[in-house]
């Protein structure tokens, strides 16, 4: 092997390992420090070479001992990120074998073409796959984590799929055998692995829409039951509407004006308690906020919600109820947690502005939040905290918005963009009546 191509193969293997990091880093959620993360990566990468260097000498094939040392990598993203250890090893597995798949394309074109290695294309391929993370981030990260919270939660199995991926691509690429009775199947393999991605992905979206769909249809059913329940009692109490004007009628004619007061305070504290409020036209989002609201009320918590919103957007019901459900989801949370003693609230409001659904969330905390990465995750514990946040700004991103987060000593801020299609997006159009 020419010194020309030892540089380039060095330069290709870098750009692999960078590339192998950064898809990483797009489908998984750091948990530690910066100053730690490069730590675990730079020491998996001295140990890695110090490694090679020790099984060079035995004869291995230098491709095995690649792949071999590629489990290494386990440890700094068990270390660096926070999801589940399944997720973490789909992660890997996935990204590895991919990248795998790129070098060994590269690879037999090079041998096809050349009939000896020279680099300059498979370093071009590393290259490529390098300058593609923003369109994997923009376009393939919002599936792939719908199936690492899946594997979190549900199906650890799935994890299999991508190590038997690696294994296949590893075979391949040992055999030494760059013939186009190889590469054939090869590029056969590899699109059938693509297309599983791609129908488990599928599979998963709608896993996932249904179950948002069961558990808005449940709010609403309930939001209409109560809706049918307030109608009873009212009715009820309209029946016996004149049992209390004859009731306050006695009180006045004995002059006794405090009682009839106090009487017609409790009429009205009995109406208002059994009123159920419409917060909007939209349907989805007034049975979800009635039900923030009942449950706000059931723990003390004073929940304002300003939401002038249409019949129609031009956003996804369930889209826009899983935004709005996370950062209610959170607040409510964030409530809890505090002093009981000290004041607690709930704000949201909607705006529309320059084309884009501006809803706004603003809730008391005691203070205490825990800044990683990109995100602020709460201080319960468990595996769940932050995905909310997760979510939300997925589908800020859908809909070429974005999620701004904020605080001060005691009061959280969150904002959403959503961007409005143009037809929806004209503030005449929009105008509504309480």
């Amino acid at each position: 092997m020419s010194e020309s191509t030892m540089i380039l193969f060095s330069l290709s293997r870098a750009v692999f390992l960078a590339s192998n990091i950064l898809l990483d880093y797009s489908f998984l959620t750091p948990k530690r420090s910066l100053w730690f993360q490069i730590i675990a990566f730079a020491g998996t990468w001295i140990v890695a070479n110090l490694v090679r260097g020790l099984l060079t000498p035995t004869g291995l094939d230098p491709f095995l001992i690649g792949y071999m040392l590629t489990i290494l990598y386990l440890v700094p993203i068990t270390l660096v990120f926070k999801e589940s250890l399944h997720a973490k090893f789909f992660a890997l597995f996935m990204v590895t074998s991919l990248s795998q798949f790129n070098f060994l394309i590269c690879l037999f074109i090079e041998l096809l073409l050349f009939h000896h290695m020279v680099g300059g294309i498979i370093l071009a391929g590393q290259l490529l796959e390098l300058s593609s993370i923003p369109l994997i981030k923009r376009y393939i990260t919002p599936h792939i984590k719908n199936i690492l919270e899946i594997i979190s939660h549900q199906n650890p199995i799935f994890t299999l799929f991508p190590f038997l991926s690696f294994i296949l691509l590893a075979f391949y690429g040992i055999q030494r055998t760059y013939l186009l009775s190889v590469f054939i199947p090869l590029v056969l393999s590899t699109i059938i692995i693509f297309i599983a991605y791609y129908l488990i992905a599928i599979s998963i979206d709608r896993t996932k829409r249904h179950q948002q769909l069961e558990k808005q249809l449940a709010l609403q059913r309930d939001h209409y039951r109560n809706l049918n329940d307030s109608i009873i009692t009212t009715r009820a109490t309209r029946h016996d509407l004149r049992h209390h004007l004859a009731t306050i009628l006695e009180m006045l004619g004995k002059k006794d004006a405090a009682a009839a007061q106090e009487y017609l305070n409790k009429l009205c504290n009995y109406y208002d308690d059994n009123q159920i409020p419409t917060v909007c036209r939209n349907q989805s989002v007034d049975a979800l906020i009635c039900h923030y609201l009942k449950l706000a009320k059931q723990e003390n918590i004073t929940m304002v919600a300003k939401l002038p919103l249409p019949d129609e957007l031009g956003i996804d019901d369930l889209d826009l109820c899983v935004i709005i459900g996370n950062c209610l989801e959170n607040a409510l949370e964030a409530c809890r947690m505090m002093n009981g003693a000290e004041p607690r609230f709930i704000e949201i409001s909607t705006i529309i502005a320059k084309g884009h659904l501006v809803i706004k969330f603003a809730n008391s905390f005691n203070g205490i939040v825990q800044p990683q990465g990109d995100g602020f995750f709460s201080a319960k514990s468990g595996t769940e905290h932050g995905i909310g946040l997760a979510s939300v700004k997925t589908l800020a991103a859908k809909y070429h918005g974005h999620c701004l987060i904020s605080f001060d000593q005691r009061v959280f801020k969150a904002s959403v963009s959503l961007k409005l299609p143009e037809v929806f997006a004209v503030p005449s159009l929009l105008s509504i009546g309480e």
